[in-house]
């Protein structure tokens, strides 16, 4: 009974909060269901593209075109180098070029569509007609395109969780949702794939026709459904709305280098890359040693399919419960112990089959894991840079390409030792693996191998210590900074200013109340319920103290010693930026550093005086006779005047205009552009010289912005007794 009347009262929850969200939340349950829904058209896509994509395994292009597993590695280090510099293109394009539609949103159809065009002409290409070297350079042309278009729709719609809410559960919640459905798109692919090949191609899964025959449905209903995606959700992000939403490529790159969040959870991914070597166990047993039936083995890929469900419906408790931290560990401590049992149950593929579907259900959990901790990790790095910087993520994780170039030798190197190569005596060089003395040599060889990649996947996770609590504290503390900006830009309203006061307040109140001993409660042998309530307390106590800890940052040692230094900078003005001498550095590092407040002095003392020193450097080379001021309306002038031509042009084409005429604005808009280009790129040398100065400005601003919180209180104070008397209440 009492089950069904949570039913009924989710059901309720639905219909009330369908267009508007809950108390305390950011999504409404439209939204959640466009992201979800949405979600089996992209994974439908991704899995098309990803199968498509080089790799030393892939089975596409290694046992249905031929190319072969050496000059496949050769093809991947090319692609993976290519890639390079289109994932910079790609994480300064999200961070610094502006639609109004977001960071990610517009880039759903943008890079979806041509993803999806590119995957038709890959499985469509006539390869038997053409030479073995046309064939490589085919499949390298379709996954440099892959490379760009696939990459970038994929971040886009995965990296959407983190910009719908600022509220870690709620985006674990929906992310969770979202997993549990966006499952059916691989469980039918892989259920019906089989079928297919069995139908079309006499059961050869790696039969191109297979794909020409299942790729059509899915990019349909995949680009269908990301329609959904893009109209029904809307982006949020706690900035001020002053704030401009740009910032230089060397400077987020240099951001986010420092995020020590990114890098053990980048660490994990380069340590485990062993893990993956048993994905392809399930489907050699089946197909070189005939240990089932076609129709048995669609019901295997459907069954282990099932098995992901549970991370997604489980993680969102255990991640409540215990923390991303705990469930990290302890699901790949599992991880290990289920793909170590393959090893001697690999004789029926039942038994391998229920290893591997535990393997999956521990799995299953990072689905919902990782886009809830890579949320979080940008949320701390708005707190710790001041920016909002989300795409450049992907460019400094290109640095594990490099890794993954060495490690990804590995696997080839072992399928070859155990007879996969050309001219092994085999028409198709994996038909080696029909000899079941070989093949289960090999499997045995994955196994162990995958086994001590889930080992060294563990190990940095160990080192995260980014807490619920303390994402739950940047949070508050990104509202209090975004309060000051737009307050001391004139254009905080009175809305914002209120929900932000009531929380300082409500701080204020949780510090005053102090903390409750749980521990004695403990020893008291008190409720759980008592234990818990205690517990939230307890954590509500600690985001507390954070939030009045912000409101006094500029009070700190390490705040104070910095407005010295920004305000000789600041004036000393621009003119002053040749002159920085490289002792700045030096000085700033013989600064004492023996206790927390000293180093924290000391740290950014030193970053301070390399900040100048690079604009020094970046003036000498650009106006080694002076920085002359920019003039910013001239160039924005410039704009305007290409957009008054752009809206000309289509005019003239709309009226069929006389082709002269259209020609003349033609030649007037090429003209422009090369003007704003050169203009453009002067800007960006003076901004790259004046850097220091335009930091210390910004620093002075936001201490004085901070000063002036007397006067948000007393605003703060007449609004509420305002509010008290309309409704009949008395001070």
């Amino acid at each position: 009974m009492e089950l069904l009347n949570k039913g009924i009262g989710m059901l309720k929850d639905v219909k009330t909060y369908w267009k508007k969200p809950p108390e305390g939340k950011y999504m409404t349950f439209r939204e959640i269901f466009a992201y979800s829904v949405g979600g089996v058209g992209a994974y439908s896509i991704f899995t098309m593209a990803q199968a498509l994509l080089l790799s030393t395994t892939n089975v596409i292009i290694g046992n249905t075109i031929g190319i072969q597993p050496m000059h496949m590695y050769v093809m991947y280090l090319i692609s993976v180098i290519t890639n390079i510099p289109l994932t910079m293109v790609r994480a300064n394009m999200v961070d610094n070029v502006k639609y109004k539609e977001g960071k990610y949103r517009p880039y759903l159809l943008r890079m979806g569509i041509p993803t999806v065009a590119i995957s038709m002409l890959f499985v469509f290409t006539p390869y038997s007609k053409v030479s073995y070297l046309i064939r490589c350079i085919l499949i390298f042309i379709y996954n440099f395109g892959l490379q760009f278009f696939y990459n970038f729709f994929y971040d886009a719609y995965e990296n959407l969780i983190h910009v719908l809410s600022p509220n870690s559960q709620e985006r674990t919640n929906a992310t969770a949702i979202k997993s549990m459905i966006y499952s059916l798109s691989p469980t039918i692919t892989n259920f019906v794939t089989p079928l297919i090949a069995n139908k079309v191609a006499n059961g050869n899964m790696y039969d191109l026709r297979v794909y020409q025959w299942l790729y059509p449905f899915i990019a349909v209903t995949g680009v269908a459904l990301i329609i959904l995606v893009y109209a029904r959700t809307e982006e949020k992000i706690v900035i001020a709305k002053t704030h401009p939403m740009k910032i230089k490529f060397m400077d987020a790159l240099r951001e986010v280098a420092k995020n020590k969040y990114f890098w053990i959870i980048s660490l994990a991914g380069w340590l485990g890359f062993l893990e993956t070597c048993t994905y392809v166990i399930l489907q050699w047993l089946y197909n070189y040693a005939h240990l089932c039936t076609a129709e048995q083995y669609s019901f295997i890929t459907l069954i282990r399919g099932t098995a992901y469900s549970w991370g997604m419906i489980l993680a969102p408790f255990a991640i409540k419960r215990w923390g991303k931290k705990k469930v990290l560990i302890v699901t790949n401590l599992f991880n290990i112990g289920f793909l170590a049992l393959v090893y001697p149950l690999m004789g029926s593929i039942w038994t391998v089959l229920l290893c591997m579907y535990m393997n999956s259900v521990a799995d299953s959990f990072i689905l919902v894991l990782n886009p809830a901790i890579q949320a979080d990790i940008r949320d701390y790095q708005h707190y710790k840079s001041g920016e909002r910087i989300d795409g450049m993520f992907g460019a400094v994780a290109m640095i594990g390409s490099f890794v993954t170039m060495a490690t990804s030798s590995v696997l080839p190197a072992v399928y070859e030792k155990y007879g996969i190569f050309s001219g092994n005596g085999y028409e198709n060089m994996y038909d080696v693996l029909y000899d079941t003395n070989v093949l289960y040599r090999l499997v045995g060889v994955l196994v162990i191998l995958s086994a001590v990649g889930a080992a060294l996947n563990v190990i940095p996770y160990f080192f995260y210590d980014l807490t619920e609590t303390k994402q739950k504290a940047i949070i508050r503390i990104l509202k209090i900074r975004a309060m000051f900006e737009d307050y001391g830009n004139g254009v905080l309203t009175d809305e914002d200013m209120r929900s932000t006061m009531d929380m300082i307040s409500d701080a204020k109140e949780k510090i005053a109340g102090g903390r409750v001993d749980t521990e004695k409660l403990k020893k008291e042998k008190a409720p759980r319920s008592e234990i818990k309530s205690a517990a939230a307390v307890n954590e509500e106590y600690e985001i507390s103290v954070s939030v009045m800890e912000e409101l006094e940052r500029f009070l700190q040692p390490e705040s104070v010693e910095r407005l010295k230094w920004a305000e000789e900078i600041r004036d000393k003005g621009i003119a002053g930026i040749l002159a920085i001498d490289d002792s700045s550095l030096a000085k700033a590092k013989t600064l004492p550093s023996e206790t927390k407040e000293e180093r924290a002095v000391r740290k950014q003392a030193v970053a301070d005086a390399k900040l100048g020193i690079r604009s020094r450097n970046a003036a000498r080379k650009y106006y080694p006779q002076g920085i002359a001021v920019f003039d910013e309306a001239a160039l924005n002038s410039l704009y305007e005047e290409e957009k008054a031509l752009a809206g000309k042009k289509t005019e003239l084409l709309k009226a069929k205009a006389d082709k002269k005429e259209i020609a003349d604005v033609s030649a007037q808009m090429k003209t422009l552009s090369k003007q704003i280009k050169e203009m453009h790129e002067e800007y960006q040398h003076y901004i790259e010289s004046t850097k220091v100065v335009k930091e210390a400005e910004k620093f002075i601003t936001q201490a004085e912005n901070y000063s002036r919180f007397g006067e948000l209180d007393s605003l703060y104070v007449t609004s509420s007794a305002d509010d008290s008397l309309e409704s009949g209440g008395t001070e």
